[in-house]
């Protein structure tokens, strides 16, 4: 006899427009966090680490590229 396999559910997917915001939101986040550590650390050491500027700068991209791919 022929049992019909129960189908496994499928996740339920954010859409695409709400993954975009969050997106957005999570880059835009994690580059004020990484700009306000600089200025932060600007004024507590009194010098910039210019080591640190082009990862602030990459580090958001970074994220947010992969909480996109997480819910993919």
């Amino acid at each position: 006899m022929n049992t019909p396999e129960p189908k496994e559910p499928t996740p339920r997917r954010l859409s695409n427009t709400t993954l975009n915001v969050l997106t957005a939101l999570i880059g835009v986040g994690t580059l004020a966090l990484g700009i306000g550590w600089l200025v932060y650390s600007y004024y507590v050491d009194l010098e910039v680490p210019y080591f640190a500027i082009p990862l602030v700068l990459s580090v958001p991209v970074i994220v947010a590229v992969t909480f996109r791919n997480f819910f993919r």
